[in-house]
């Protein structure tokens, strides 16, 4: 088993020993969890699906098996030595337009990932084939008297469980207090019954879409409201109301509590407490095996990025692709890095000096002209990053440009000011720009982003 892949057993919660019915039960409780109906992300669903589709079928899981009674043992934990700079290869002619295209690899897709700990060395070489090798590096110990905060907490569900149980019960005691004396119990049984139905009919994503199922439920409540209210008095109506608003409340905290401790134990299990140590996940130019010159500047953009490492809370993941719409192949994206609520998505090119614009399509330009390779996908990549991760983060793109001829990188100039979301400049200057973005947000790890962002990874 890889070691950038998680372990689909502890994913879904089962042992290896566990019997497909077993298994069967075990992906039903997790896609609740991790569906997108249920709040859940789309890579979460996907990874889930995966661990299922090859656990179900005796012949894969024979397989995967075999490759996890096989798997090398696990390095030490250390930062490794940089590797020489490999051999970019020859380098396109000097002239006004960049060089050729640089869309994604076709017939490569994203591979699932995870957030363990492993160790290891980066993937480099003189012969710019990236080495096989974990793909989780830490490359330096966090700061002296710096403390790692992280958000949401590792078991921090437990915490509002309890909270939400303390709502239900003072809103099921309000219920009690406030009913009227002249309405018989049996109405509270009848308005009871939706209360405790709905919650299990929403928590199982098989009840979800019998419509009757939720017709019956609001037809009961409504129906046996409007029986206790015309029973009531004028006097007891307005306390009846209340009695319905806690009743209502009470019914919400009941089908919290079991999603929540659903919610929070899955991520617990995607995102170890030890991985979080780390500050870069994957390899850079992971997935770009036919394609060495892009390699190559993902690895160069890559030692320039990682100097972000610094700031506490900073987390930088290589190689992703993200979900693209139906027809479309995913755009390769070279890095992220995030740090609180903030999320900057990078792609690295290797482009000639020129005086570069934006247009209207978020596509750049050379001096005036549109080339191959001008049409990055940056705006693309940063609208399908937004839909996987929490709505609350805010996701920005840039382009790094290094040059073609390293001895006159100043001739390329670059639009100012920034295009909305997305900026384009040379590397200092992009790096410049992400940690004083990056600086402006709370220096904490959000697992919820990490946990989004990893089944995007690419395979080394």
């Amino acid at each position: 088993m890889r070691s950038d892949q998680p372990d689909y057993y502890e994913l879904l919660g089962v042992e290896r020993t566990a019997t497909p019915e077993e298994i069967t039960r075990a992906y039903r409780r997790a896609m609740r969890a991790v569906h997108p109906d249920a709040s859940g992300t789309s890579g979460l669903f996907r990874l889930v699906k995966a661990a299922y589709d090859t656990l179900k079928d005796p012949q894969s899981r024979a397989a995967y098996d075999a490759r996890g009674r096989t798997a090398p043992p696990e390095p030490p934990r250390s930062r490794p030595r940089p590797d020489p700079a490999p051999d970019p290869g020859p380098r396109p002619g000097p002239g006004p337009g960049p060089g050729p295209g640089t869309g994604p690899r076709p017939g490569s897709g994203p591979g699932p990932g995870s957030g363990g700990p492993q160790g290891g060395a980066r993937a480099g070489g003189p012969s710019g084939t990236p080495p096989p090798g974990p793909s989780f590096t830490k490359p330096q110990a966090p700061a002296p008297g710096s403390a790692l905060r992280v958000r949401p907490r590792f078991g921090s569900h437990w915490y509002r469980v309890a909270a939400v149980a303390v709502w239900t019960v003072v809103f099921l005691g309000a219920v009690y207090v406030l009913w009227p004396a002249k309405l018989p119990v049996g109405f509270l049984l009848l308005l009871a019954f939706p209360v405790v139905a709905l919650p299990l009919i929403a928590l199982e994503h098989a009840l979800r879409s019998q419509s009757w199922l939720w017709a019956l439920c609001v037809l009961t409540f409504a129906g046996g409201g409007a029986l206790a209210a015309v029973e009531a008095d004028g006097g007891a109506l307005w306390t009846f109301c209340a009695a319905l608003l806690g009743l209502a409340a009470g019914g919400a905290g009941l089908a919290a509590a079991p999603h929540l401790v659903r919610r929070g134990r899955e991520l617990d299990r995607l995102i170890a407490p030890d991985s979080l140590d780390y500050q870069i996940f994957n390899v850079p130019g992971a997935g770009l095996d036919h394609d060495l010159a892009r390699q190559v500047v993902a690895r160069e953009c890559a030692a320039g990025l990682e100097e972000l490492a610094r700031l506490d809370g900073v987390r930088i993941v290589h190689a992703l692709t993200p979900p693209q719409p139906s027809g479309q192949a995913p755009h390769y994206v070279e890095h992220v890095v995030l740090r609180g609520d903030r999320l900057a998505v990078v792609m690295a090119r290797r482009w000639p000096a020129a005086a570069y614009a934006w247009t209207g399509k978020d596509a750049l330009t050379a001096v005036g002209r549109p080339f191959p390779g001008g049409d990055t996908g940056i705006g693309t990549a940063v609208k399908e990053f937004r839909k996987v991760v929490p709505r609350r983060v805010r996701v920005r793109g840039f382009v790094a440009v290094l040059p073609d001829d390293p001895a006159r990188p100043s001739r390329a100039r670059f639009p100012e000011p920034e295009h909305g979301d997305l900026l384009a400049g040379g590397l200092e200057d992009v790096r410049e720009r992400i940690a004083a973005w990056l600086g402006e947000a709370d220096p904490v790890v959000d697992r919820r982003v990490l946990a989004a962002l990893l089944p995007h990874l690419r395979r080394p």
